[in-house]
């Protein structure tokens, strides 16, 4: 069927590839508003769709069909994530009020919570690309600590951090805020910005967090110095104890990127989500002084060699699909928008804004 005529809801009979045979939809996919945009931003003009009995109608010519071994990443990963890390987040909810209460961290059931959602992951780790759809506003605190766990988790294995540790890693990073729950509650929840005091209040979670894990049984050192550390940096700007780079432990230069990437890319009441790309360049940034550049460098390889197929937004407005990263360049990858090839290492005035969610 032409594009121009297509029956919203209609569902694809044949995977739809880009001129350069990478799929833009799988077959299967209803096609609504959205859907139909991507199309015609890439310039095709005709598909096949199934008729109301199931079968296909080939009116005209059809959609260059091959079969291809990537299939479309994102339409079967949605639901079954969304399920997961929302059942995750309440659980982790439940388990830190019974922290607050005066308990020690049940470090199994943090355990149990954290283990189904890293292994999803590692099966398709391109969603850390766009965990940003699967967040909800009024439980942010509780969305960051699972995902800061599991992309502590993802660094430690491409860091090449023995296996037996992974775990704790990611333990680390879902525990590296377990400090607020000694903070006050005004403070933790105030929409504008922190007084003086109320900062070096606030500071003091790093402490309190060092403390609690130290007090809890199945949990390292590395884990109680990720909480106590996690907002120290490189040049020794950081807070509680103004610490270098050289003096921090593994699991807090781990957790501390993983939380950076985290925030930056999330929606916050004082600050708007960026996109992946945008947030991984200014990781690159804060890399020379700031963050452990290695950590910083492995993390950007790791998370950007996922992203061949991904569909994008660019600052000029603009929808694409990333047809290849350069290692070299990995948070500037070529984009197929209109027939054609922009390579982003030498459009320099244009950036990815934001990752499509299909």
């Amino acid at each position: 069927m032409e594009v121009k005529q297509l029956t919203l809801g209609a569902k694809l009979a044949e995977d739809v590839l880009t001129a350069l045979g990478g799929i833009l939809f799988a077959k299967g996919t209803p096609l609504y508003e959205r859907e139909v945009q991507f199309l015609e931003a890439f310039m095709i003009k005709q598909v096949q769709v199934e008729d109301s009995g199931g079968a296909w109608t080939d009116q005209g010519e059809p959609t260059k069909v091959d079969t291809p071994e990537a299939s479309d990443k994102f339409t079967q990963v949605k639901p079954v994530f969304q399920e997961s890390f929302d059942k995750a987040v309440s659980t982790l909810k439940n388990l830190m009020t019974r922290v607050q209460g005066g308990n020690n961290i049940p470090v199994m059931e943090v355990r149990e919570v954290v283990t189904p959602i890293i292994t999803e992951f590692q099966e398709q780790p391109q969603v850390l690309l766009s965990l940003r759809r699967f967040a909800r506003m009024d439980s942010y605190a509780y969305e960051h600590a699972i995902a800061v766990g599991i992309i502590s988790f993802m660094i430690a294995k491409w860091i090449k951090v023995p296996e037996k540790e992974w775990m704790q890693v990611a333990l680390a990073g879902t525990l590296l805020d377990i400090g607020k729950t000694k903070i006050d509650r005004r403070i933790l929840q105030k929409p504008g910005k922190l007084t003086l005091d109320e900062f070096e209040e606030m500071k003091k979670h790093t402490v309190y967090g060092y403390q609690i894990i130290k007090s809890s049984h199945g949990l390292s050192e590395g884990v109680a110095l990720a909480a106590l550390q996690h907002h120290e940096r490189e040049d020794g700007s950081g807070y509680p104890l103004g610490l270098p780079g050289s003096k921090l432990h593994l699991y807090s230069k781990i957790v501390a990127v993983a939380d950076v990437y985290h925030a930056m890319s999330s929606d916050r009441v004082h600050q708007k989500a960026l996109s992946p790309y945008q947030v991984v360049e200014q990781l690159v940034q804060d890399s020379f002084g700031k963050l452990d550049p290695t950590i910083v460098r492995t993390f950007v390889e790791g998370i950007t060699q996922f992203a061949v197929g991904t569909l994008v937004e660019l600052s000029d407005g603009t929808i694409g699909k990333i047809v290849f990263t350069d290692r070299n360049h990995p948070t500037r990858p070529m984009v197929e928008t209109g027939g054609k090839i922009v390579n982003l290492v030498e459009a320099r005035h244009l950036s990815i804004v934001r990752v499509m969610e299909q």
